[in-house]
């Protein structure tokens, strides 16, 4: 088994939403806040959220990395099916796309298959993933940086405030005066720079924990061979499935772990 994680950035310009630590009893975990947070932004980035089906958006094609749709075949008459192949097999002017095709009883197969195959190294896998947690999710020390670059930013703010106030009250060569503010400013924008860089990391940080956590969690609850397949499992999860053209599957898990089918 291999270990990926894929980490997802909160888009700027938004209304923040906060989490309170500690206040009270939250309604939703902290961890599953951070995993919830991170699944939204994860699907916002990739467009990947489709009320259709728990299937769209969870094939991709490994030929040519497009993802899977549901086709009807024999829509009027009874042999009708609904079958889920690569978005461009054929599309115009390129040649067809050599992935297979699947029925959904053979993806949720895939899957399970997969999963009991996760469910007999449990142990294993949560404890390399509490290791992976604590190795690559800690903040600590990109919050001493993020705490600098803010009493940096207040200095600097206060020196252009007070160099404002200056040129109101007393008479200055207004050439250097402008020189003086232009580099505050420019020692300003650098530092804000800077301190977007460091709360991005942090987010990402805390979204790999969240989504790491929240698959340690419902890992723990499987026990024995898992034979009825849940869609709340299925969304829980499973990232994504790629389907090669020699019908072998490569099921990806969320924290990055891989099952070969």
């Amino acid at each position: 088994m291999s270990f990926l994680i894929q980490s997802n950035r909160r888009k700027r310009g938004e209304i923040p939403q906060y989490y309170v630590e500690e206040h009270h009893e939250a309604i939703i975990p902290p961890l599953q806040f951070d995993f919830v947070q991170a699944e939204l932004a994860r699907r916002e980035r990739n467009g990947r959220y489709s009320g259709v089906s728990i299937f769209s958006n969870k094939i991709k094609c490994g030929c040519c990395g497009n993802w899977y749709g549901a086709k009807v075949w024999h829509s009027n008459d009874k042999y009708r099916r609904i079958i889920y192949r690569c978005n461009r097999k054929y599309q115009k002017g390129k040649e067809p796309c050599e992935s297979p095709h699947y029925d959904e009883w053979e993806l949720k197969g895939i899957f399970m298959k997969a999963l009991n195959m996760l469910v007999q190294e449990k142990d294993e896998c949560i404890a390399n993933l509490q290791e992976l947690i604590e190795d690559t999710c800690r903040t600590d020390d990109l919050e001493v940086q993020q705490e600098s670059l803010v009493a940096e930013m207040e200095l600097l703010a206060e020196k252009i405030s007070k160099l404002i106030r200056q040129n109101t009250r007393m008479l200055q060569d207004q050439e250097e005066y402008q020189k003086k503010e232009n580099t505050l400013r420019e020692l300003y924008r650098q530092k804000n720079e800077q301190l977007d860089e460091v709360n991005d990391m942090i987010q990402d940080r805390k979204d790999k924990r969240g989504i790491l956590a929240n698959f340690i969690m419902n890992l723990q609850d499987l026990d024995g061979e898992q034979t009825e397949f849940r869609e709340e499992l299925w969304g829980g999860l499973l990232d994504e499935i790629v389907a090669e053209k020699d019908k072998s599957c490569r099921v990806i898990f969320r924290g990055g772990i891989e099952v070969t089918i």
